[in-house]
């Protein structure tokens, strides 16, 4: 099974729920937190080939997660859930559902460090995305 980017697979799932209209430019998150860690393009690049496997991953790709989760209002920057503020965002979506199947899979994964925690909870995501994902269309 190829390794799946868990950058790009945050921001596909959270670009599914940030609908709300009142969420930051996912697009200036994701540039803001690469850049404040370091995370380049070749790193994106071999995490979504493969040629990075997720349990290699450094720890400035984690911190990216981190940050854009943080910026999102999904996690506090000590690694903390924010389940409360997510479920009300997305309260009276149709996707509220889901949202809570997601929280309750994966929103109590906890990493080495907070920058871990969020990487973890991003690859929990990744292999549950099917099953969230159906969710979404029930």
């Amino acid at each position: 099974m190829k390794a799946t980017l868990a950058l790009t697979l945050l921001l596909s799932y959270l670009t599914a729920f940030l609908v709300t209209g009142d969420a930051p430019d996912i697009g200036k998150v994701t540039t803001a937190c690469l850049n404040e860690n370091g995370v380049s393009a070749q790193d994106f690049a071999d995490l979504k080939s493969g040629a990075t496997k997720p349990e290699d991953v450094k720890d400035n790709v984690k911190c990216a997660t981190q940050c854009m989760l943080v910026k999102l209002g999904f996690m506090d920057a000590q690694g903390n859930v924010l389940t409360d503020s997510i479920k009300s965002k997305f309260a009276s979506s149709p996707m509220a559902s889901a949202v809570n199947t997601a929280l309750a899979t994966c929103g109590g994964v906890k990493g080495a460090n907070p920058c871990d925690t969020a990487f973890q909870i991003m690859a929990c995501l990744q292999k549950n995305s099917q099953a969230i994902a159906s969710m979404m269309h029930s």
